[in-house]
C-alpha cells in the first residue's frame, strides 16, 4: 500500500459498491460479419488462431491508460508470446476516433488492431455497425457477462478518478474537491480540458454531485492541460500546487520517482472503466485476439492493476483495488446521453472558456 495514497473508507451503504459494479452494463450481443457471438472456440481453432497470430508476428494495440500501464503490458505480453511483437501507441480521446475512423475508410493504410479506451461510446457504435470483432480464446470465454458491452467490447476495470497535489507547496491537507477552492489556491490549480467525452462526462458529475462547484471552480483561475499526465508533471514539479483530474497509475509513476505528490481519492468519488475491442479491419485480426484475451487473463488483469491501481472484475488478482473501501459511483454510458453531454459542454465552455 503507498503511503502517498489517501483513502477513504465507506457508509455501510457504500461498501456495497464493488457487488454492484457488476450491474455496469447489460450484455447486449452484436454480430459481426460471419464470426460468432461466442467467446468459446473449439481448443482446435484456438491452436489455429495462436498459429496465424505468430504468422502475423504483431499487434498494434491503441490505447489511452498512463504509460507505466502501457510499458507493463507489452513488456508481460511479449514475454508471453516471444513469437508476436505487441506495439502499443498511446492515443488520448478523440484523437483515437479520428486515427480508427481513417484507417477504417482507408483500409490500404497501416494501423491499430486493438484497442483500450476511455471513451467507450465510439465503441459502443462501432460494435453495432459491425465493425469489432467478439474476442475469442480460453480466457475470454471465462470473463464476467456483466463485463462486456454489446457483446464485443471489455471493461477492463474500474479506476477511480482522483486528485494530487504537491506535499511540499500545500501544507494544509487537501482531502475533498471542496479544498480546491481555498483562497490561498487561486491560480495554483490544474485540471484537464474535454480532450475526451469521458473527461466532460466528470465534469458533469462534479456538477450534478456539488451544485454551485463548477462556478466556484472557475473563479480560481485554473490552468488547464491537454492531458492529466501533464497536469500531474506540473503539479510534481511545482508549477501548479494541485491538480483535480487524473488516475492512480499516473501519480503511481510520479511515486516512484520520489515526486513531492499525494494522491486522493475524495469521498464521494468517480469511476470509469477503459472498454477494451478489437476492430474488423485489423491488419493483424489474429494476433489482436490473442493480445484481448490476454488483456482478460489473470496476468493480464495483474499487470493492468499493478499495486493498487485499478480494480480487476476478476476475483483474488494481486495488486487490485479493494472497491469496497470506496463510496465510489461508477459510469454507466446507458445514462450518459450524447445529448445530456454536449448540453453540458456548452456550459463548461462559458466557464471555463473553450481551450
Amino acid at each position: 500500500m503507498n503511503p502517498n495514497f489517501s483513502r477513504t473508507r465507506l457508509s455501510r451503504r457504500g461498501a456495497l459498491v464493488g457487488a454492484s459494479m457488476l450491474s455496469l452494463s447489460a450484455c447486449l450481443s452484436a454480430p459481426v460479419f460471419a464470426q460468432p457471438n461466442s467467446r468459446n472456440v473449439p481448443a482446435a481453432e484456438w491452436t489455429r488462431i495462436l498459429d496465424a497470430a505468430r504468422r502475423e508476428g504483431k499487434v498494434v494495440l491503441y490505447a489511452t491508460m498512463a504509460p507505466a500501464v502501457h510499458d507493463r503490458i507489452a513488456a508481460a505480453f511479449n514475454a508471453a508470446y516471444p513469437g508476436i511483437k505487441m506495439e502499443v501507441v498511446r492515443v488520448i480521446g478523440t484523437a483515437m476516433t479520428i486515427k480508427f475512423e481513417q484507417e477504417r475508410q482507408n483500409p490500404g493504410v497501416a494501423g491499430g488492431d486493438a484497442m483500450i479506451t476511455a471513451d467507450v461510446r465510439w465503441a459502443m457504435d462501432a460494435a453495432r455497425k459491425g465493425y469489432l470483432r467478439t474476442p475469442v480464446g480460453p480466457n475470454a470465454a471465462a470473463w464476467p457477462d456483466a463485463w462486456m458491452k454489446n457483446g464485443q467490447i471489455v471493461f477492463l476495470g474500474v479506476n477511480p478518478w482522483v486528485m494530487n497535489y504537491n506535499t511540499s507547496l500545500v501544507k494544509t491537507p487537501i482531502n475533498s474537491y471542496q479544498d480546491l477552492l481555498r483562497p490561498e489556491l487561486s491560480g495554483k490549480l490544474a485540471s484537464t480540458s474535454l480532450v475526451a467525452e469521458v473527461v466532460t462526462i466528470w465534469y458533469k458529475w462534479l456538477d450534478d454531485t456539488y451544485p454551485g462547484f463548477l462556478e466556484r471552480l472557475a473563479a480560481q483561475n485554473v490552468k488547464m492541460y491537454a492531458a492529466s499526465v501533464a497536469a500531474s508533471n506540473s503539479t510534481a514539479s511545482g508549477e501548479v500546487w494541485a491538480n483535480a483530474f487524473s488516475v492512480i497509475p499516473i501519480d503511481a509513476a510520479l511515486h516512484a520517482q520520489k515526486a513531492p505528490i499525494r494522491t486522493v481519492i475524495p469521498n464521494p468519488a468517480y469511476g470509469f472503466s477503459y472498454g477494451g475491442a478489437v476492430v474488423s479491419w485489423a491488419k493483424n485480426p489474429n494476433a489482436a485476439l490473442v493480445a484481448m484475451d490476454f488483456l482478460m487473463s489473470p496476468k493480464g488483469q495483474q499487470v493492468i492493476v499493478g499495486n493498487e491501481e485499478s480494480a480487476s472484475p476478476l476475483p483474488n488478482i494481486p495488486g487490485s483495488l479493494d472497491m469496497r473501501k470506496y463510496n465510489m459511483q461508477v459510469l454507466d454510458w446507458d445514462k450518459a446521453t450524447p445529448e445530456s453531454i454536449k448540453a453540458f459542454e456548452a456550459k463548461w465552455n462559458r466557464l471555463f472558456g473553450a481551450r
